[in-house]
């Protein structure tokens, strides 16, 4: 599998957080080629066993034993047509808010702001 698109700019915002302009409105199939292609691979990275559980088992600092969901993606979508935001600041604050609706589902997922 290969996902093929042109990256105007792909930044890092904070800690795991990326930003990446791509120009066109095909952001649905996108996700979906990036998320498949993700899931794919990271279980490469798993045990079979981790695998088959769906998470994983570590010791925290205190040595005690806690459980972790297998490694996921979000993807959080702006479309930020010409004229919809009046600033950065406005499509940070979207993208923040689409970037936790795709955070909240178990699992590797995008959310994509349809609000115009």
């Amino acid at each position: 599998m290969r996902v093929v698109c042109q990256i105007l700019l792909l930044d890092t915002l904070v800690g795991d957080d990326f930003v990446a302009l791509i120009p066109g409105n095909n952001c649905e199939k996108l996700c979906q080629s990036i998320l498949a292609y993700f899931d794919h691979n990271v279980e490469r990275y798993f045990t079979d066993n981790d695998i088959e559980k769906g998470y994983i088992e570590v010791a925290n600092r205190k040595g005690i034993i806690e459980q972790f969901p297998l490694t996921s993606l979000s993807i959080g979508v702006v479309v930020a047509d010409v004229g919809r935001f009046n600033n950065i600041l406005e499509i940070g604050e979207i993208g923040a808010q689409v970037k936790h609706a795709a955070k909240s589902v178990m699992g590797s997922s995008y959310a994509v702001d349809r609000r115009k």
